[in-house]
């Protein structure tokens, strides 16, 4: 499965977290993947090392060394909570994706920077994350890392959220924000690209704040150009690409149609999905107010990725 798609899943145990595993269904994500689901826990050392090696030379004062016995306890009561909580979610993912090739870690360390970290070395094409985690008081995952991953990740993002309670079956609604940017080009390809179910709903959100470019450069997009990198050339006529976007994802069997609303797109694409009750938004990076920015996240998707009602997929 080396030429599959590879999916990095947070994962630590909390409604949110089992939220994000449940949203993986209504991803659009294909029938064969290596997942890999990983908790991660910043109080682990102790569960490895004896009491006396801990303690070092304070291993003499008894008080210290109960202490440092209560810290050990601790450690390895987290560590089996974390296997325990990573067997229910791998069983839960082989449940729900088969063809899946499913493996899970335990990480220790800061739990932004060791997703990084791993997402840096293993160069998965989507990471998951919950929106929220677990209290500072028994933490595996903290709600921050979910911004900091989709800030910093070099690949595209999907912050999970609960959304909406749906019958089983009933069509999935995605919302694409469009601009007229690469990114936005981006987030068509990848709704594009994906598998999704008879029925599945597409609403493109074209936002118009006044400032974008008012004439297309060359000709509307077409299938070719949003299914490779063809056409991430000058920005476009918001409006014009989403109508181009429209058109590819009818050909892709999907139920897509176009809104043009004026104002904030921050604000826009959120009313939008709690008005539609979007299962998920998908969003460049970046848009056409940050081109420049080679890190981080534009201000509609880090707008999206705190404030949105439904899941968020920051593609890249």
């Amino acid at each position: 499965m080396k030429d599959g798609m590879r999916i990095l899943i947070a994962y630590d145990g909390s409604a949110h977290a089992d939220a994000a595993l449940s949203d993986l269904r209504r991803a659009g994500l294909p029938r064969e993947a290596e997942a890999l689901i990983v908790s991660v826990a910043d109080g682990l050392v102790g569960a490895y090392l004896p009491v006396a090696e801990i303690a070092g030379p304070a291993a003499m004062s008894r008080r210290v060394t109960s202490v440092v016995e209560l810290v050990r306890e601790q450690a390895v009561m987290r560590l089996a909570e974390a296997r325990q909580a990573l067997g229910r979610a791998r069983s839960q993912v082989v449940s729900s994706f088969p063809g899946w090739e499913v493996r899970s870690a335990i990480l220790e360390g800061e739990p932004s920077e060791e997703l990084l970290n791993w997402a840096e070395e293993w160069r998965p094409h989507l990471i998951v994350v919950g929106s929220q985690g677990r209290s500072a008081l028994g933490r595996l995952l903290l709600g921050s890392v979910s911004k900091t991953v989709a800030g910093r990740a070099h690949g595209s993002v999907r912050v999970a959220r609960r959304g909406t309670e749906k019958e089983e079956g009933e069509p999935s609604r995605i919302i694409i924000g469009a601009d007229g940017s690469a990114g936005a080009t981006r987030a068509v390809r990848a709704v594009w690209s994906r598998e999704w179910p008879a029925g599945t709903e597409v609403r493109i959100v074209a936002v118009d704040d006044g400032s974008g470019p008012v004439r297309l450069a060359d000709a509307t997009p077409n299938l070719e150009e949003f299914g490779t990198a063809r056409n991430e050339g000058p920005p476009v006529n918001a409006r014009l690409m989403a109508e181009g976007a429209r058109v590819v994802l009818l050909a892709q069997g999907l139920n897509a149609s176009v809104v043009v609303r004026e104002g904030d797109p921050r604000r826009v694409l959120v009313d939008e999905a709690a008005t539609w009750s979007a299962d998920s938004v998908f969003v460049g990076s970046r848009g056409l107010g940050s081109p420049l920015d080679r890190s981080g996240l534009g201000g509609v998707a880090a707008a999206l990725v705190t404030g949105a009602p439904c899941s968020v997929e920051v593609v890249r």
